[in-house]
């Protein structure tokens, strides 16, 4: 039933993480879907190979700007 409802009046993505500032993870408030953003901009499901590679890229992130908020 949830699924009828996305495919007749879409899905309703929320945002479910930010892993920077261009890569999210979203996720469908109705039937739970999880998408997110590819290194073009565009949504993709979230596998767990993606999922592994977010974590690692968050993680990158952080240090980073801890780094360079040290540096000022």
């Amino acid at each position: 039933m949830k699924n009828l409802y996305c495919r007749l009046f879409n899905h309703d993505f929320i945002i479910k993480s930010e892993i920077t500032k261009f890569v999210k993870e979203y996720t469908c408030l109705n039937c739970g879907k999880q998408l997110t953003t590819s290194d073009q901009g565009e949504l993709i499901p979230l596998t767990d190979k993606r999922r592994e590679t977010n974590e690692e890229l968050r993680k990158l992130y952080i240090k980073r700007r801890k780094l360079k908020k040290n540096a000022y």
